[in-house]
């Protein structure tokens, strides 16, 4: 007689007792959806923009350090030829006179001689004490300017470590955009990743003509994730290098460009004003026509876009 192994007994089990058992299907991740690549590039967007903003703090912070720095060099020299005239007075007074000038005028028996030398070490005196203020003056300033310089660069280090941080974020949020890019269709792709590079002329009038040139001047350079140019853009520094072409200055980062300008109406927008998101992740610039030039993604270039792909805070600047 043949008897079952284990593995048999209990394949033999599970087959009986089948009308028994009911197996749920494993469940399948949902479909990723364009909205959701779009979101996840926003993410990053939003990632990019804080980024920029610190970046920009953190040049601002090397520049005040190089300009205090520069400062405390020169009342360093001052402070030094302060200290060695104050110095070489003293020491020159105790080799001529060990026990002070008064001494020997007390032997002088000339009145008039007595009360000329009284008013010339009054005048010594005063003369000191001058300097010696001055001096004083001098050092608390130097100290005063160490003490910023030493705050610059505490802040220039906390900067620099968010910056850090922010940058991983950047990363890991660009790599999910671009993973879920990745499982849609190829014509989802084909679809997302398509633009209108076709240039717009004569819009706007002034400054606004002459920052819509530049920006459309760069129809077809790719975007690239803090890109101010020449040859590759992130949506912000397009827009603040159009604008300085136009003898415009706008800050870097989304949200103080739109700050920098006059809140306007849809039904107000002209050509030249800037668009935005909302989330101040993402903006660009209106052309008239319902059609808006940026720098979108990256994987994309500088192209003309709708105005009702997602912008919705309005303003002008020139």
């Amino acid at each position: 007689m043949r008897f079952r192994t284990p593995a048999a007994f209990v394949a033999a089990t599970a087959f009986a007792a089948g009308s028994f058992i009911v197996v749920s299907p494993a469940q399948a991740d949902p479909e990723v959806t364009r909205a959701d690549v779009e979101k996840a590039f926003d993410k990053a967007e939003a990632a990019n923009e804080k980024l920029n903003g610190l970046t920009e703090d953190a040049r601002e912070l090397d520049r005040r350090i190089d300009e205090v720095a520069g400062e405390i060099r020169q009342i360093r020299k001052v402070y030094r030829v302060q200290r060695d005239e104050l110095g070489a007075d003293i020491v020159q007074q105790q080799l001529e006179q060990p026990l002070g000038p008064t001494v020997g005028l007390l032997a002088s028996q000339d009145p008039d001689l007595f009360i000329e030398g009284l008013s010339a070490i009054d005048a010594l005196n005063s003369t000191r004490a001058d300097a010696l203020e001055s001096f004083t003056r001098t050092r608390v300033e130097l100290e005063k300017r160490q003490a910023q310089l030493a705050e610059h660069q505490d802040a220039l280090d906390e900067k620099l470590a968010a910056a850090k941080k922010t940058k991983k974020k950047l990363d890991s949020a660009y790599r999910e955009a671009k993973s879920d890019f990745d499982l849609l269709s190829a014509a989802q792709q084909s679809q997302m990743s398509a633009g209108d590079v076709t240039a717009v002329s004569n819009a706007g009038e002034g400054a606004a003509k002459k920052a819509i040139a530049f920006a459309m001047a760069q129809l077809g350079e790719p975007y690239v994730y803090g890109g101010a140019g020449p040859d590759s853009w992130d949506c912000s520094g397009l827009m603040m290098k159009a604008y300085a072409a136009a003898g415009v200055s706008i800050p870097r980062v989304v949200g103080p460009q739109i700050a920098a300008g006059r809140s306007v109406s849809a039904s107000e927008l002209q050509p030249g004003d800037l668009v935005a998101y909302p989330s101040m992740s993402h903006i660009g610039m209106y052309l008239g026509g319902g059609k808006v030039i940026h720098a979108p993604r990256p994987g994309k270039s500088v192209e003309i876009t709708s105005l009702s792909s997602g912008f919705g805070v309005y303003a002008r600047v020139a």
